[in-house]
């Protein structure tokens, strides 16, 4: 009898955890996103309201593409591409030059893209691009 309610409490555990895992929101990830970028970036906090803004139509977007594209994996990478070019754009004009560059040292490191200058910046790997 022990037994089986331990292992029912198991499996509804790991479902709840499986299903929050599964629903996090855009908005949510947005925030995420946006905490981190504040924390190394050292946003003030008109900076942080519009990175917050830019993060989620990023990936708003994202989301969309990935159901439009599903079939068509070339268009989707085409369409991602551009929105992360994007991305990048209004991200340059929100940060300061030493923000900015900061910001793309840890994505060129996250991406795998050797450094010229060496590393720096000491910025986490925590952005999602």
């Amino acid at each position: 009898m022990k037994r089986t309610i331990l292992l029912l409490a198991l499996a509804f555990t790991t479902f709840t955890g499986q299903a929050q895992t599964a629903a996090v929101t855009p908005e949510a990830r947005a925030q995420s996103m946006t905490t981190t970028m504040t924390q190394h970036l050292k946003l003030n906090p008109t900076q942080a309201t519009k990175v917050k803004q830019i993060n989620l139509a990023s990936i708003q977007q994202l989301e969309k593409a990935k159901k439009d594209h599903k079939n068509d994996p070339r268009q989707l990478k085409a369409t991602m591409d551009l929105i992360s070019s994007t991305r990048l754009e209004s991200l340059k004009n929100v940060l300061s030059v030493t923000q900015f560059q900061q910001y793309q040292q840890q994505r060129e490191r996250k991406l795998g893209i050797p450094s010229q200058a060496g590393s720096g910046g000491g910025v986490p790997q925590e952005y999602n691009n």
